[in-house]
């Protein structure tokens, strides 16, 4: 399955979130992790250090060369579409390209063959590369933060979403909503939680993930969460998603 994780307001926690799940679906099978962020963010998460001629997303989604070129190995066995800030740049000259909506799915169809899962790192933005995420993907996860504003452009994306389904892939589902920095027992957390379950009637709202420095500190090593610390409160909520991912059930 090819699972974009998105949401356009940045700092909810989209690449620690595909870091997390991402180390731990690769114990479990063969899993590649696509950087669509300009900002590099799940490269460097995954302790890459891109050398001054490293291929990457951006000769990817420009058709200067195709993925398998590009896909480089990390120490937690996930393998890897790096990003840097000139991805930033490509926008106007994908805009220029027929079929500019579908760039990512073409380039993805030579190497999805060999991969059991796939992760979609997306830019906080509703732009062309996020577009790109959502034709390409079979699910979305919306990774959102628990604070005040973590409704604020919900609507957007969904509808988005819907656009999306409408016209580029039919397929899109919603794989569900996971709230992240969560502060145990606030009336803040409560408050979100609470708010989404109502607000998102048919939408699976998952576990949410604790606020914790680990999260920081684990992608400074360059290391999934799980093989930087044992705490199972701050691993569980990915295995329940991947457990999801691997049952099978309708999404």
């Amino acid at each position: 399955m090819i699972v974009a994780l998105a949401n356009q307001k940045g700092g909810v926690a989209k690449t620690t979130t595909t870091i997390g799940l991402g180390g731990l679906l690769a114990e479990k099978g063969s899993t590649l992790a696509i950087d669509l962020d300009p900002q590099g963010n799940l490269t460097t998460g995954l302790g890459i250090e891109l050398a001054d001629n490293q291929l990457t997303m951006y000769e990817v989604i420009t058709e200067r060369n195709p993925a398998a070129d590009v896909i480089i190995a990390t120490k937690s066995g996930v393998d890897l579409i790096p990003a840097d800030i000139n991805l930033a740049k490509d926008e106007p000259e994908i805009l220029s390209k027929v079929g500019n909506f579908y760039l990512l799915r073409d380039a993805l169809e030579e190497v999805k063959g060999k991969y059991q899962h796939i992760l979609i790192d997306c830019p906080p933005s509703l732009g062309l590369l996020t577009i790109n995420a959502l034709t390409s993907a079979d699910a979305i996860l919306i990774p959102v933060q628990c604070q005040f504003f973590a409704l604020k452009g919900l609507a957007a994306l969904l509808e988005t979403i819907q656009s999306v389904k409408k016209r580029l892939n039919p397929n899109l589902k919603i794989l569900g909503v996971l709230p992240t920095m969560a502060e145990k027992n606030t009336v803040m957390t409560q408050d979100i939680i609470a708010a989404l379950t109502t607000d998102l009637e048919d939408v699976r709202i998952f576990a949410p993930i604790p606020k914790s420095v680990r999260f920081s500190e684990s992608n400074v090593a360059g290391l999934p969460i799980h093989l930087y610390t044992q705490d199972s409160k701050l691993i569980e909520p990915y295995l329940a998603i991947i457990k999801l991912l691997e049952s099978g059930a309708e999404v």
